[in-house]
């Protein structure tokens, strides 16, 4: 099945006061290429990562940045490259704005569907996000595919072709949730361990990040 991932990186990271994405990890790479690059390392087709218009995309390591390509440059056969940045003007009116910016770039691609995957969460892997693009692919009926640790559904969320419309139906802050929420649409988990939904939104939270990683080395 082929897939676009959308890693939303434009979020405000207001809670923690400062920018998240360029967290340095005991490895010397910024946080948010830990989860840019467990994407990449996937069996997604495309990887579109939506940013904001003042991020200087230093936090991308430059193996990557310098091969992608730009949400307004027309995709063609000499550009198409399997980084694309989309540069989201709108991401302040909530993160419903960055999914739609990462969509509408997708939708280029003529994609069977999309997996929405947070950059603020390092720790996840490029098998756990294989897994669920895997049981959206085994599951026929469902409209779409999320992880959990047992509380819902949770990104990485995939969603079929058909989904894309709902999608760009969010506003403010509605993130993929409403549509988890709703229903009318049928759905399957993929359960995956605790520490793939740990993000950085507040000082505890990143520090219990890095001391798991600095307790694996």
């Amino acid at each position: 099945m082929r897939l676009t991932g959308i890693v939303l990186a434009a979020g405000k990271s207001s809670r923690l006061g400062r920018d998240k994405l360029s967290i340095v990890m005991p490895d010397g790479k910024c946080l948010a290429a830990w989860t840019l690059e467990a994407a990449l390392n996937s069996d997604l087709e495309q990887i579109i990562c939506v940013v904001k218009p003042e991020d200087s995309l230093a936090w991308i390591p430059s193996v990557h940045l310098n091969v992608a390509s730009y949400s307004i440059t027309p995709i063609t056969p000499d550009t198409r490259t399997r980084l694309r940045i989309a540069i989201c003007t709108d991401y302040a009116y909530g993160m419903a704005m960055s999914l739609q910016c990462g969509i509408l770039s997708a939708m280029a691609y003529r994609t069977e569907g999309v997996m929405v995957i947070l950059a603020d969460q390092p720790l996840l892997q490029a098998q756990d996000i294989n897994r669920v693009a895997e049981a959206l692919a085994a599951n026929k009926r469902c409209d779409y595919a999320a992880a959990t640790d047992g509380e819902g559904g949770k990104p990485p969320v995939a969603f079929r072709e058909h989904m894309l419309g709902p999608l760009l139906s969010l506003s403010g802050d509605e993130g993929a949730r409403r549509i988890m929420l709703n229903s009318k649409y049928a759905g399957t988990h993929v359960s995956l361990s605790d520490y793939c939904f740990w993000d950085a939104d507040t000082e505890p939270e990143l520090e219990r990040i890095l001391d798991y990683v600095n307790g694996l080395s």
